[in-house]
């Protein structure tokens, strides 16, 4: 079984904290997270796939061990810092996948460089509709510390009930990383709630696989996304699988996106 390891890149914005597994001549795919976790959600999907690519999984700046950007958090900007650190460890070509928030950033990187991404995973597409744009930003917000600690008991409350089958080791992870991040969690919803998504996906002419599980509360942005790609393509997951798919459903995970590259792109 592969290891899966760390590193630090330094970009002159700041640093960018990174696992990555496999074999450097291997295909390239880059696995990007959602909010508020950070790139060891993927540790799973990295093991399930290290034979085939060499993965790369950064953490979204400001989440898990990377830097914050400096400015406005907005998608585009963690799109040109994630860009920069893809040209500093050398990739000039590779597959992308999205998870949730991560999947905003996909789009957003190749549409600010279609000629680095050869096809284009999104799990949970971020398709939004006007509703959910309203309300997403408060699914987020923070806490304010209690002395009596009842703020943390929030915060584990609204991580659970994403999923209330996860097991706690991943609820725990998803908690402290919440609350690390601080007002980034609610920033970075608002970032998403902000990107012209629409427009940016329908500009893509490299393969784009859109799919989600059935109780991932963006299943409902699969069929309108495939609906504005040129190149689109579906998959299914097990049923149940939702938020943590990516881990949960790791196994069949693999297999869609091995199965998606293979028959999209040259290797």
């Amino acid at each position: 079984m592969s290891r899966v390891l760390r590193s630090y890149t330094q970009l002159p914005g700041g640093q960018v904290h990174y696992r990555y597994a496999g074999d450097r001549h291997l295909p390239v795919l880059v696995l990007l997270h959602q909010t508020p976790s950070h790139s060891s959600m993927y540790l799973p999907l990295m093991q399930e796939l290290a034979d085939q690519f060499y993965i790369i999984a950064p953490d979204t700046p400001g989440f898990g061990g990377s830097d914050p950007l400096s400015g406005e958090c907005s998608i585009a900007s963690f799109s040109e810092r994630l860009l920069e650190f893809l040209q500093a460890l050398g990739v000039e070509v590779c597959t992308l996948f999205g998870h949730h928030t991560g999947a905003s950033i996909a789009v957003q990187m190749a549409f600010d460089d279609p000629g680095r991404f050869n096809a284009l995973a999104l799990c949970g597409p971020t398709l939004l509709t006007d509703a959910q744009r309203e309300t997403l930003p408060a699914k987020a917000a923070g806490f304010p510390a209690e002395a009596d600690g009842s703020h943390l008991l929030k915060m584990w409350q609204r991580v659970r009930a994403k999923d209330e089958q996860a097991v706690l080791s991943l609820v725990q992870r998803e908690v402290l990383s919440a609350l690390v991040c601080g007002e980034l969690y609610q920033a970075s919803y608002r970032a998403v709630c902000a990107q012209d998504f629409a427009t940016q996906l329908a500009a893509l002419g490299c393969p784009v696989l859109a799919f989600a599980g059935d109780q991932d509360l963006l299943i409902t942005a699969v069929e309108p996304s495939l609906a504005l790609l040129s190149n689109g393509h579906t998959a299914s997951l097990p049923t149940g699988a939702g938020t943590y798919a990516c881990e949960q459903q790791a196994a069949e995970m693999a297999v869609i996106l091995s199965d998606f590259v293979s028959t999209t792109t040259r290797t």
